[in-house]
């Protein structure tokens, strides 16, 4: 047995005795260059992850407990979080009590699940704008997701900076391979920052006014409400601004099995699928439901009254239904996809999700 063997060999020994057998192998597999064993999954994949979107809370194994009343381990979700723990290999699980919990919240570690109480019911709430305190967009986040594999699940992220306050960002998600599942977005302008790699939303619901899911995320929306709110007066809705703005980039957003529509009056508002925050800009929407809210341009120039937009622009649409999916009135920039082109903006293509979607235990549609 080579030295370098015997390495491995103690490696694995020394993990079989923190009884963790099955992440000792294949995280020594994934780790060993040389290995023809390698498996198809990172090795932070656990048996447990295809039960935290599944499982009730009382029949989940948790790391942690947030309450407010004092009956977890700690009272805010910023201490809990960094008091975390998470070791390779490993979930580690926040359990959030129902409660609104008023703090700005940074997930700066890998391997974090967030389990709340439900929509609503658990809420992560701050009241912080662009035009508050003369910040970026981008830093007025309630809650900013930088650690890898995040899984958030039964939750609400609310930036209660209103209507006229401008850009407030409830989610600001950088983490890579990030599932946020029956999840709350909630705010006004640009309140969903889907910042950068890739990301999955299922059953999630994303509500605002001018621009309220934007970035240069590669991220598919499966199963989702889209819901338009009441303007400012004279402005107009738009849901997407995506940034991708080179030819090389690979980013876009992708919603399929999603609804669009408003649980408001928009007064008249117009409301539009998206207009190009950059020169590449791309965003499909597929077999989902659009109302009648939508117009029948759908889409719209980053400035409506300029009327340009770049033709390395892609905007898509394929088997939509509803009274707002009628084609006969869209912009001539429109691509009107067949199957075949669709294809590539499903799960399995879009982000790759076999290769990590499957292991979370996530409902995912792969393909059409």
């Amino acid at each position: 047995m080579g030295r370098g063997s015997s390495l491995v060999l103690v490696l694995l020994v020394i993990l079989l005795l923190n009884n963790d057998h099955a992440s000792a192998v294949e995280t020594l597999a994934w780790n060993d260059a040389g290995s023809t064993t390698t498996t198809t999954m990172p090795p932070w994949v656990q048996p447990r992850d295809r039960q935290l979107l599944d499982l009730t809370v009382g029949d989940m194994q948790v790391d942690m407990v947030v309450a407010k009343d004092a009956s977890g381990h700690f009272s805010t979700v910023s201490e809990a979080l960094d008091a975390a723990r998470p070791v390779r290999g490993k979930r580690y699980v926040i359990y959030i009590k129902r409660g609104i919990y008023r703090e700005e919240v940074v997930i700066r570690k890998n391997n974090i699940a967030l389990i709340g109480d439900g929509i609503n019911e658990m809420v992560i709430s701050v009241n912080k704008s662009r035009s508050g305190g003369g910040w970026a967009s981008y830093d007025t986040a309630v809650v900013y997701a930088k650690g890898t594999m995040l899984m958030a699940r039964d939750l609400t992220i609310e930036n209660t900076a209103g209507r006229e306050a401008g850009a407030a960002v409830a989610l600001r998600s950088d983490s890579k391979h990030s599932v946020f599942y029956r999840c709350e977005f909630k705010g006004y302008e640009d309140t969903l920052l889907a910042d950068s790699n890739r990301q999955f939303y299922r059953e999630c619901i994303i509500s605002g006014t001018v621009d309220f899911i934007y970035g240069n995320a590669k991220a598919v929306f499966q199963e989702s409400l889209l819901l338009a709110r009441a303007p400012l007066k004279g402005k107009h809705n738009v849901i997407t601004a995506q940034g991708r703005d080179g030819p090389d980039g690979s980013s876009g957003f992708s919603f399929q099995n999603c609804r669009v529509t408003s649980d408001e009056d928009l007064n008249g508002a117009e409301t539009y699928l998206g207009r190009p925050w950059r020169n590449h800009s791309h965003v499909v929407f597929m077999q989902s439901f659009l109302d009648g809210i939508v117009h029948p341009s759908g889409w719209v120039p980053w400035d409506k009254a300029d009327g340009n937009v770049p033709p390395t622009v892609y905007y898509g649409e394929f088997a939509n239904t509803g009274p707002g999916a009628n084609l006969s009135k869209r912009v001539p920039w429109l691509h009107v996809m067949d199957a075949g082109q669709a294809e590539h903006y499903t799960g399995k293509r879009f982000i790759r999700g076999d290769e990590w979607l499957n292991a979370t235990g996530v409902a995912y549609q792969p393909g059409l």
